[in-house]
């Protein structure tokens, strides 16, 4: 899975200008209920504008006359122009651990030729990370596996077996020497049957839910 299959795109962003009032972009941030907004100069991405930064700067720097601070105040004057981007053809996963080591709002999107094509947040990741679980999907069974070799194949040799497909498989570290849990999203109206099987098969189920 790519970030460019779960990035927000560029025709649905709500964008500032470099020009922009403090006062038109606190508006637009409101309106929206954002805490930040991508910065453009002309078609180029110039960098990100936060409310935070809106209000703390107002008040560190003294200023008494709020009207005029929205007013005169433009948007290049506040936001931050260093900003990390990403490729468009970077693993989702990769963007979600840099997404959360920076601490930012939103990634960038850019393609190949550096030209944006929009941005990844944090619900962009939940969403897809929620569609690599299949959450809401068929039933979901935890199981304690052992770190030993063979033991994946066996589990999914064993469902096969079964004639049940498997929706989503992931194996998530338990936190335990030489455990792991892994959940399995299957298909089938026989789920009794099945984890019947699985046990049989020497595998500990944990948790099954529909």
């Amino acid at each position: 899975m790519y970030v460019k299959n779960h990035m927000l795109s560029k025709d649905k962003l709500v964008m500032l200008l470099v020009e922009d009032s403090i006062s038109d972009a606190l508006d637009k941030i409101t309106k929206g209920d954002f805490l930040s907004l991508p910065v453009f100069n002309g078609v180029e991405f110039y960098g990100i504008l936060m409310k935070e930064t809106i209000f703390r700067h107002y008040f560190e720097e003294g200023y008494t006359d709020k009207e005029k601070y929205l007013k005169e105040t433009r948007v290049k004057d506040l936001c931050n122009t260093d900003v990390k981007t990403i490729n468009e053809n970077v693993f989702i996963e990769n963007a979600s651990y840099l997404l959360n080591e920076l601490r930012t709002p939103f990634l960038p999107v850019l393609d190949d030729e550096n030209n944006f094509k929009g941005i990844l947040t944090h619900s962009s990741i939940f969403n897809a990370f929620s569609e690599i679980f299949g959450l809401n999907e068929g039933t979901r069974i935890l199981i304690n596996l052992y770190d030993i070799p063979g033991q994946i194949a066996k589990l999914t040799e064993t469902i096969r077996k079964a004639n049940v497909n498997i929706a989503n498989f992931a194996v998530v570290d338990a936190k335990v020497m030489d455990v792991f849990k892994v959940v399995v999203r299957v298909d089938t109206t026989e789920v009794d049957e099945l984890i019947e099987k699985i046990e049989k098969a020497g595998f500990k189920v944990a948790e099954v839910k529909n």
